[in-house]
């Protein structure tokens, strides 16, 4: 026989016994089907899994074993958490053996959207099955948050494809149809989780539920109220979710946009059923300004920028290349924009009903109640009312006039965008914008208002500058002024409430030390001029060790008490200047001169001084400088996320990203002035304990000015990207730039907290340097040279991901695919 015929009488062989492997694989996998159909998952499992080993190198075989067993495992799953003997654990198991089947499935077939939709719930299922097992305290409203965010990103692809598809002219109707699809697979992913979502929400009400009324606090039935409430949003959020699926599964992106916005806010009203009021009006009114910027973008008016001045008439819209004019985008509609102002009505609306109930009047007792008795029932007396209760419906009382102003003018805001009315509609919004920065700035504490005077003192020196003269008409000009002004008077009386408020809370808390400080000597037996002997056993833990150590907890709180009062009395004080020059201000403004007392500027300049300085008591720059790191470390995920988008997505959103490091730029500079003004002050005085001394704040402040100059870099790098006409630049200078920026910024902070203290210096086994056998070992307390210092915000993002890798192994430690082959 040739060598010819021998090939082929082997691979004939070869070819036989494959295909009767195929044979008996494709049997026992119809065995296991029909058992799953019956309902027998035991022996549907044990079936489709011997049919998923012998598979060989049958792909159609494989990919359908795969997907049944998913299928399979889930329903076990379900069954394991839903059944009489329920078992989380092996439900959570099962689970993530189902996600790990429906993942073999999904790499068999890459195009196969019905595995990767049932990847996403499974992913969700099994999230809420480890929520069961740890019962997290606030696990619910986290996912919640995590789900709005996913549907606001989902809501950026649908108009990123939308535009994709405008932009083409609808020469392919289906060029977008893969993102399309991919994006309906999204939904059905946060479908699911909102399902999840909703079945905590459900298992938390029926816990509490099954206690009896008289054993429930206050707390647990407020609770069951709001969980109620957020599940009647939950629910429809889930059918506009899937009404927005199937748009997009039927290429309707426009339509799908709608639903997907309608799920979001259902999803934002769910969430607020748990917030406060005042959280949720400061989300509303996030999104108003959000909605104003939108309604700009659609009126595209050359305005002079300021409130009561007329926009001049919009310029004639683009026009495309076959002479139409440019489609406006389905969510700058005017009844898209209408429906937005709409929800953000109801929003408010739902806010206001809580502040009313909140301050209504118990009812009237029925006159008719206990005719006919014998004698009338003697009222119970009043229970004593609660100060701080009624300061806070005092302040709930005084901002709602400014909530159901809001509301007004949200309405009518609604009105003019429902007739195209975009001029109409800003200034509405713009009244909106400022009612509700009134109604909320009722419940800032003495900080915030500081906060917020000065912010105001910046607007005034804004618009008596010269190019406030050049930009605005002198009317709209002096208007605004003088409203500024005003608002910064009225915040002085508030200001000399809330330091009263606090000065009455020292005083209890001096009260409260006092009675302690009685208790304890009446107490502590009689001091003698010599303390005893120590008797063997006796130490930290005796009698007068405890009494020493009260009486020192004691005298450091009063000394807190009295720093916390001689800070007050300057508040008060500055206060007190701060109106003054405010006056000044007012009389200048109404009888403009040159020397310093009538110079509008100067005197704005003087009274702006004095709020800095009130300010700067409640100022930390530890607050600050932790808050710019953040915000930094979110613009440099931004910036990574567009490194790898393409062009258009690019020009679209680098613009957003160059202004948040305009901002973060000015807050370095801030920052720097006053490190360096507090470090020649620290080098004329003693360093205080727990305190930077000068060399700590010179050193912070010379690391801000290099992460100023790195953010300085970062934005020239973006401007090149944004400026270029010929060639695709990269953003890796200016993601360089911000990573040396918050290294940097992290380096500063490190400088200004205190060191960490050993517990018990005397304890070699606390001290590495003392201990033998730590020695030559890295401390943990320091960096590792051989490491890339990333400083706190760094260690919290490698612990995150250290957590998230510790899930996927855990979902992957069940998976037996990689195992066979």
């Amino acid at each position: 026989m040739t060598r010819l015929g021998a090939w082929l009488l082997a691979l004939g062989v070869l070819a036989s016994a494959c295909g009767g492997e195929h044979r008996e694989a494709r049997g026992t996998f119809n065995r296991g089907v029909a058992a799953l159909e019956k309902g027998d998952l035991e022996g549907a499992t044990k079936a489709l899994l011997a049919a998923r080993g012998e598979a060989g190198v049958d792909p159609e075989l494989r990919y359908r074993a795969a997907y049944d067993l998913g299928m399979a495992f889930a329903a076990l799953a379900d069954k394991s958490r839903r059944g009489d003997g329920k078992d989380l654990t092996k439900a959570l198991e099962q689970a993530q053996q189902a996600l790990s089947w429906f993942g073999d499935a999904a790499r068999q077939k890459p195009g196969d959207h019905a595995a990767v939709a049932n990847q996403a719930i499974l992913r969700a299922r099994v999230q809420a099955i480890s929520d069961e097992l740890r019962k997290a305290e606030g696990k619910l409203e986290a996912r919640l948050d995590a789900a709005i965010r996913d549907q606001r990103a989902l809501m950026e692809g649908v108009r990123d494809t939308w535009a994709a598809i405008e932009k083409s002219g609808g020469a392919d109707p289906l060029a977008q149809q893969s993102a399309l699809v991919a994006l309906a697979d999204r939904e059905r992913g946060i479908v699911a989780e909102v399902g999840a979502i909703s079945d905590i929400a459900a298992d938390e009400i029926d816990a509490i539920g099954k206690k009896p009324d008289e054993q429930r606090t206050d707390e647990e039935k407020v609770r069951v109220v709001q969980l109620k409430g957020l599940d009647i949003y939950l629910l429809d959020a889930r059918a506009r979710i899937a009404e927005a699926r199937r748009k997009l599964q039927d290429l309707a992106g426009e339509e799908a946009l709608g639903r997907a916005e309608s799920a979001l806010g259902s999803l934002k009203r769910a969430r607020e059923q748990l917030l406060d009021p005042v959280t949720v009006m400061r989300g509303i009114a996030g999104d108003e300004v959000e909605l104003a910027k939108n309604t700009s973008e659609a009126s595209a008016p050359a305005s002079t920028g300021s409130l009561g001045s007329q926009p001049t008439p919009s310029p004639t819209p683009p026009l495309t290349s076959a002479g139409a004019a440019a489609p406006v985008p389905a969510w700058l509609a005017a009844g898209a924009l209408a429906d937005r102002q709409n929800a953000l009505r109801d929003r408010l609306e739902e806010v206001r009903a809580r502040l009313e109930a909140a301050v209504a009047p118990p009812p009237a007792p029925d006159p008719a109640a206990g005719s006919g008795s014998a004698a009338s029932p003697v009222p119970a007396p009043e229970a004593p009312k609660d100060p701080k209760q009624e300061k806070l419906l005092a302040r709930v009382r005084l901002a709602l006039p400014a909530v159901l102003e809001a509301s007004a003018a949200m309405d009518h805001a609604r009105q003019s965008l429902a007739s195209a009315q975009h001029a109409a509609a800003i200034d509405q919004e713009r009244t909106a914008l400022a009612a509700l920065a009134r109604a909320i700035e009722e419940f800032a504490d003495l900080k915030q208002t500081a906060e917020l005077a000065y912010a105001e003192q910046a607007q005034l020196g804004a618009l008596l500058s010269p190019e406030a003269a050049k930009e605005l008409k002198p009317e709209v000009r002096a208007t605004e002024t003088r409203d500024a002004l005003a608002r910064n008077v009225a915040r002085m009386g508030r200001l000399q409430g809330l330091i009263a408020d606090e000065v009455a809370g020292l005083a209890a808390q001096e009260q409260e030390l006092a009675a302690k400080a009685a208790q304890a000597a009446a107490q502590s037996p009689t001091p003698t001029p010599t303390p005893p002997a120590p008797t063997p056993g006796s130490g930290s833990g005796s009698a007068p060790d405890r009494a020493a150590a009260a009486q020192a907890q004691l005298d450091a709180a009063k000394q807190q008490l009295a720093a916390a009062r001689t800070k007050l009395t300057s508040a008060e004080q500055l206060r007190s200047e701060s109106l003054a020059a405010l006056g000044t201000l007012g009389m200048a403004l109404a009888a403009p001169g040159t020397d310093a007392t009538h110079d509008p500027q100067q005197a704005n300049a003087a009274a702006t001084a004095k709020v800095q300085e009130l300010r700067m008591l409640f100022f930390s720059l530890i607050e600050h400088l932790e808050q710019l790191i953040r915000d930094q470390g979110e613009t440099r995920d931004r910036t990574t996320a567009l490194q790898a988008a393409d062009d258009a997505e690019r020009g679209a959103k680098l613009p957003a990203v160059i202004t948040r490091e305009e901002q973060h730029g000015g807050m370095a500079q801030a920052i720097t002035d006053e490190l360096a003004k507090e470090a020649d002050a620290a080098g004329k005085q003693q360093p205080q304990p727990g305190q930077p001394d000068a060399k700590a704040l010179a050193g912070a402040a010379a690391e801000v000015r290099q992460a100023q100059t790195a953010i300085g870099d970062a934005r020239t790098g973006m401007e090149k990207v944004r400026d270029a006409k010929q060639t695709s630049e990269s953003l890796q200078p200016a993601l360089t730039g911000e990573a040396a920026a918050i290294e940097h910024l992290e380096a500063a902070l490190e400088l200004l907290q205190p060191p960490k203290q050993n517990q018990n210096k005397d304890d070699p086994k606390q001290d590495p340097k003392q201990d033998p056998k730590q020695q030559g070992k890295p401390d943990p307390q320091k960096p590792d040279p051989a490491k890339p210092s990333g400083g706190a915000g760094q260690s919290s993002r490698d612990q995150d991901a250290a957590q998230q890798k510790k899930r996927r192994d855990a979902q992957h430690a069940a998976d037996p695919v990689d195992q066979d082959w």
